[in-house]
């Protein structure tokens, strides 16, 4: 069970116009080593991240001490440009970062057939990491590891319990009484749900946990095989009840006009009762220096709707560092004393302290953890895990139904028509090899 072992269990280089590296030696004065530079690329430029960027640094002195001569340039990019511009244009090109942070799932699966991602598999094996991370599915490509996850989460609503201790509410296990709730809170002048629907990701994590809480666990892995289409019934459905949360007024006004970042600030300074978020949010909701609700902080999962997938929920490991292919001698040192440093239980246990991001290696030691992460983790116990949708289907698919579903926010496309589109375009890249 996800998380279960966390909580539970006691040559220099120069950069070309792309930004790429290529390899340049020099001697390092005195010691008869030469010097050589290696690109990292990860996402943490928001104010949040910062905790994980100083960690990064300081991993990244000790990997520096350990190989002679090597000297490891970072740059920050954000998610979204890093994914879906960036990474692909360098694998098209041959000429991916020596490190980066990657997705798992469908990104991994097409990196790893362009031969320019490192199979880890040996590596992995050398430095006994298989039975230390808790779930490689994600990162694993025809038997093969692609990349080695560093946190796990799980996505669910997080509520403010000041507010709703006020109003009586109580976490509602049923639609009828999330429902409920959201209008009780829009009487008492609360937004009831945070949302930045200028992020187009983020529309699309609500209605797509609710067609696989009505659909079951698979519903959006049969997408790729015909088995089950987004015209289904559950599938209109659970997009139809989302739309009817933005008719009805319960998510922030104008949301197309805030980004995911804001819409996370305006329920941490308690202007909205309730967040449809991942664990990664926790970084920001149980700090208390950006959070008034750190102290009141909870957490329930996507109520039961009388669907296949009342019993699961949306948790994986699905983020994490993957690798160059084309390494020398050096660099090849390089990666393999990265990996062996930064993938450390003391390097994870101050992941989860300072940015409250749950480790994929198996803790033995959760001294000082927040509760609101055991408050997770209990909430998940027992139950089917399935990933985000967007790592079982094709990149198109994904960006089709952000532009998609911003468009059904706009109120220029009807939900059926949207989803009538999705499963044209579906079939279109199924066709594809």
């Amino acid at each position: 069970m996800l998380l279960a072992g966390t909580v539970l269990s006691g040559c220099g280089s120069t950069e070309d116009d792309h930004g790429n590296d290529s390899t340049v030696s020099k001697e390092q004065g005195g010691t008869g080593a030469k010097e050589f530079e290696m690109s990292l690329r990860h996402t943490f430029i928001n104010e949040a991240d910062q905790s994980r960027v100083a960690m990064l640094n300081d991993v990244i002195q000790d990997v520096e001490k350990q190989v002679p001569g090597l000297k490891i340039v970072t740059e920050g990019v954000d998610v979204v440009v890093n994914r879906s511009t960036k990474l692909k244009a360098e694998f098209a090109a041959g000429t991916p970062p020596k490190i980066f942070y990657n997705f798992g799932g469908s990104d991994t699966e097409n990196f790893a057939k362009t031969g320019h991602m490192l199979d880890l598999t040996p590596i992995v094996e050398e430095l006994g990491l298989k039975d230390k991370i808790q779930d490689f599915s994600e990162f694993t490509v025809d038997g093969k590891i692609y990349g080695i996850p560093d946190n796990g989460y799980i996505e669910g609503f997080f509520y403010n319990k000041q507010i709703f201790s006020k109003l009586n509410l109580t976490p509602p296990k049923t639609w009828e009484e999330f429902l409920s709730v959201c209008e009780t809170l829009k009487k008492s002048s609360y937004t009831p749900l945070a949302l930045g629907a200028a992020d187009a990701w983020s529309i699309n994590m609500i209605p797509t946990n609710l067609a696989a809480v009505l659909g079951g666990p698979d519903m959006f892995r049969g997408l790729k095989t015909g088995q089950t289409k987004w015209t289904d019934p559950e599938m209109v459905e659970a997009f139809t009840k989302d739309k009817e949360l933005l008719d009805k007024g319960y998510y922030t006004d104008n949301t197309l006009g805030f980004k995911h970042s804001e819409a996370q600030s305006q329920f941490a300074s308690g202007k909205a009762a309730m967040i449809f978020d991942g664990t990664w949010g926790l970084n920001t909701y149980a700090n208390k220096d950006r959070s008034v609700v750190a102290g009141n902080l909870g957490f329930f999962k996507v109520p039961n709707m009388g669907g296949k997938g009342d019993q699961a929920i949306n948790a994986s490991f699905s983020t994490g560092y993957a690798f160059s292919s084309h390494l020398d001698e050096n660099e090849t040192k390089a990666v393999k004393a990265f990996i062996k440093e930064y993938y450390q239980e003391k390097w994870q246990k101050r992941q989860l302290l300072e940015s409250n991001r749950f480790p994929s290696m198996i803790l033995t030691d959760t001294e000082g953890v927040e509760p609101i992460i055991k408050e997770v983790s209990d909430a998940a116990q027992g139950l089917a895990t399935f990933p985000a949708f967007d790592a079982l289907v094709q990149p198109k698919i994904k960006t089709d139904l952000e532009s998609g579903m911003q468009q059904v926010v706009g109120g220029k496309i009807s939900v059926d028509k949207m989803l009538e589109n999705m499963q044209a375009s579906q079939e279109q890249e199924n066709k594809k090899k």
